[in-house]
């Protein structure tokens, strides 16, 4: 077993988008649960990180932008809540909660705090299933996203001197503020694996998008065509991220693990099982182990099946970073304790989901083959 860290939701403030968010405020609790329920997370192993700092987070965000969400904590400045709009908050998607700032500020330091501990060798990974708010921009929330821990866990390395950092993104969508904020940088490599772009919001991330300036090169977009499945996306990303990674020599792996590829997500539109989740996570662990002393970051993400898909494929990725074997089988009495708050329709017994029968299975990676050879091509690799 590996020496591991697990960001403890538990002791953190309630991520809250409001009762009926996709983003379920209680997400991380059946999470939680099943991992205790199951043994599988030492008490030692356990994380309770510092939030970010304002001027920490200012090494990533505006600072008219973090203020503004700090404000938003008095319901009664008017004025804040007016200027909301201008920075992405008040609308749908990213709703002016209370509370707002000291949640993602927190969930920024899980990122930050797995970071300090692997590189400082405390651990030789970490997970932050808090974490993954890949959509935030330096001046604006963004698809339920408000602060960027991505970035911030970056820089985090940076400061531990660190040069060479690769954040590679498995969320059904593109990773654009992590994208968007390193895209000059050549040190910094960002790799995704999304829908296409020409079906799924952010509408962003095509195989053309390389960078810009010194960071030509350094960005890596793998748009998949609606109803991929298992054995093309595993293909997909094997056949490009590890050439990539290869070459461009990682010193730490950060990675976003959402969920929301899966075949039961209600925001998209790819056919993904929980074992090509699985295997993301044993990806990057293997990479690291090659590749850069096996420092590796995971983080949560997406997922809006918070209790039928999102506990079993995090526990497989936290499986992944502490060296465990992944149960075959969920605990019963997990599945006893969350079942009515899931619906009728009985919760998964096993971790592995069984194989879907996807219709469009087979034009899906008749396009992916031929958006992975581009890949290749446009890159080098």
């Amino acid at each position: 077993m590996r020496r591991a860290r697990l960001v403890d939701a538990r002791q953190m403030p309630v991520y809250d988008l409001g009762p009926e968010h996709p983003f379920a405020p209680f997400r991380q609790e059946p999470l939680a649960d099943l991992l205790v329920r199951e043994a599988l997370v030492h008490q030692d192993e356990w994380l309770v990180p510092e939030p970010c700092s304002e001027d920490e987070l200012q090494t990533v965000h505006d600072h008219a932008y973090v203020d503004l969400l700090v404000r938003l904590a008095d319901p009664r400045d008017r004025e804040a809540v007016r200027l909301g709009p201008v920075f992405g908050l008040g609308t749908e998607d990213n709703p002016i909660r209370p509370g707002q700032h000291r949640a993602a500020a927190a969930a920024a330091g899980g990122t930050v705090a797995c970071v300090d501990a692997v590189v400082r060798g405390e651990a030789d990974a970490a997970f932050n299933p808090t974490g993954g708010l890949h959509h935030a921009m330096p001046s604006a929330a963004s698809g339920f996203c408000l602060y960027n821990d991505l970035a911030l866990g970056v820089l985090a390395a940076r400061r531990h001197g660190l040069r060479r950092v690769v954040y590679v993104d498995f969320d059904v969508h593109h990773g654009d503020g992590v994208e968007r904020i390193f895209r000059d940088d050549p040190d910094v490599l960002t790799v995704s694996y999304h829908e296409s772009p020409e079906r799924r919001w952010p509408f962003t991330g095509r195989t053309s998008d390389r960078g810009r300036g010194a960071g030509t090169g350094s960005v890596l977009n793998v748009p998949l065509a609606p109803g991929t499945t298992d054995a093309s996306w595993i293909d997909a990303v094997e056949r490009t991220l590890v050439p990539a990674l290869e070459r461009f020599q990682p010193e730490l792996i950060l990675t976003q693990h959402g969920c929301d590829p899966h075949f039961l997500d209600p925001l998209a539109d790819l056919s993904l099982t929980t074992s090509a989740m699985a295997r993301a996570a044993t990806l990057s662990r293997e990479l690291a182990a090659q590749l850069c002393g096996g420092r590796w970051v995971a983080t949560g993400g997406g997922g809006y099946q918070p209790i039928r898909v999102l506990p079993r494929a995090w526990t497989m990725v936290w499986c992944a970073v502490s060296g465990r074997a992944i149960p075959d089988q969920v605990d019963a009495s997990w599945r006893a304790a969350w079942q009515a708050r899931a619906g009728a329709t009985p919760l998964a017994a096993k971790y592995a989901d069984d194989p879907v029968d996807e219709p469009r299975a087979e034009a899906a990676a008749a396009a992916n083959r031929t958006t992975v050879d581009e890949v290749l091509r446009l890159h080098g690799l």
